[in-house]
């Protein structure tokens, strides 16, 4: 009897997304098993198995007991794939050894795997040619044989006789939530202020040693006092607390984000795109890390349109029309990432317009339509996005469509916050390419909006 190899991977051909440099445009999963990994387990001295080798695998006992029992379980991670790491979560609890991740060496990992050891191997062609299966082969062989018996980081990193110390943080947590739910429903603002102030100083030393107690803090000081007098204040907050992180808290993707984001909110446009674009580099372009780059240029764009208007002058300089193109090109690659997210879609009509080539008014209608819709299937799926009412919000002013606009306007005015002063500094442009039968209407509800962001 030979020991068993449970493999868990992806089956017939994939499409390749998210991937780094040199990734094939697919990958044929099954040949990827044939010519590497089953070879490669037998050479090792396992009989291999893979879920769909009976019919009987897609049974969910089956596969769990092959994941409790089996000698070894090679997990490939190259793709995003959410079966793959569901089994590959259920092992490292079932067994405290026998686990081993293997991906090309062009995959970019989802959330905490990245923190986990992963054998990789080259992969440029996802046919898998016989050369490209046997240089596989021979770069996983030995370190396969190596890294099997160590242990799994859940069995590696829990502390199993500490329940005591576990029960207590989590009350520790409970009440810090509990402290921040308090501060979230304080409107007042010197209240709210030394509130936070109260938090910080409490909490500080844990967000230190814990990547989500210091992304709490980050966003209750962007979100301090809801005035768009005060949103420099609350931003330059955040970046004093974030740059008073240590490093390995400081580079969380999430806590970055927020720290460009401020650094752009404050006027640091270029060292703020300059860190976003490395972001996306390193850790894989999102539709929220494109936005922001998009936020940047659309700010550096707004200063030098300001500039030339004050001083008289008609024609765009260079910098002005660059900043417009740059911050067009970002939006609209963070769009076309995800057709339901509205974040970057819905910041591409007034710059199209803005710019005012060929086809570029009819592209700005469509999007918001777009918008409109991708806004609509979020109400209805009851996403929780404090941005959801100011994205619908936008899509009407700019269509001049006054019903969607006075539904979308009460719930903005209920969460007054820095989201608020944003929107409302688009809102100027908004109104200036809305159809000219509604303008003066549209102008009563800017203002409305602007009492309501002051309160």
């Amino acid at each position: 009897m030979k020991p068993t190899c449970f493999m868990v991977m992806p089956f017939r051909t994939k499409t390749v997304t998210g991937a780094g440099d040199g990734a094939p445009a697919e990958v044929d999963c099954d040949r990827l098993w044939d010519a590497v990994f089953r070879p490669l387990f037998e050479e090792l001295g396992y009989q291999p198995v893979r879920a769909d080798f009976e019919s009987s695998s897609v049974i969910v006992k089956d596969m769990l007991n092959r994941l409790k029992h089996a000698d070894l379980v090679v997990a490939d991670m190259s793709l995003p794939n959410g079966n793959v790491y569901y089994e590959l979560g259920i092992r490292h609890v079932a067994q405290g050894r026998g686990c081993v991740q293997v991906a090309a060496d062009w995959f970019r990992p989802l959330f905490d795997i990245k923190d986990f050891r992963t054998l990789t191997y080259p992969l440029t062609d996802g046919s898998v040619p016989d050369a490209e299966a046997q240089a596989i082969r021979e770069r996983l062989a030995e370190p396969i044989r190596a890294f099997c018996e160590e242990a799994t980081p859940y069995h590696r990193l829990v502390d199993f006789d500490a329940k005591g110390a576990f029960q207590r943080e989590a009350q520790r947590i409970a009440d810090f939530q509990a402290q921040l739910s308090r501060v979230r429903l304080t409107r007042a603002g010197d209240r709210r202020q030394e509130q936070i102030d109260a938090i910080v100083k409490q909490h500080g030393d844990t967000a230190r040693l814990m990547p989500g107690v210091a992304l709490e803090l980050v966003y209750l000081l962007r979100d301090a006092i809801p005035d768009p007098d005060r949103v420099g204040a609350n931003f330059r907050a955040v970046r004093d607390f974030v740059e008073s992180l240590p490093d390995n808290v400081r580079r969380t993707e999430t806590v970055e984000e927020q720290y460009l984001l401020a650094q752009s909110n404050l006027g640091e446009h270029e060292q703020a795109i300059a860190g976003l674009r490395e972001l996306n580099t390193v850790a894989g372009e999102t539709t929220e890390r494109l936005g922001l780059v998009g936020g940047s240029f659309k700010r550096l764009y707004r200063h030098a349109r300001k500039q030339r208007v004050d001083a008289g002058e008609e024609e765009p300089s260079f910098d002005e029309r660059d900043y417009l193109e740059e911050a067009i090109e970002a939006y609209d690659r963070g769009r076309q990432l995800d057709l339901n997210e509205y974040y970057c879609a819905c910041n591409l009509p007034a710059l199209l317009r803005e710019r005012g080539e060929d086809g570029d008014a009819e592209r700005a209608a469509e999007i918001d339509v777009q918008v409109l819709a991708a806004c609509q299937r979020a109400k209805d799926l009851g996403t929780s996005d404090d941005w959801l009412d100011h994205t619908l919000l936008g899509a009407a002013f700019r269509s001049g469509n006054i019903r969607i606009l006075q539904q979308a306007v009460k719930q903005v005015e209920r969460g007054a916050g820095w989201q608020l002063a944003s929107t409302l500094t688009d809102a100027v442009d908004w109104i200036a390419h809305a159809p000219e039968e509604a303008r003066s209407e549209l102008n009563g509800i800017l203002k409305r909006l602007e009492r309501a962001a002051k309160q």
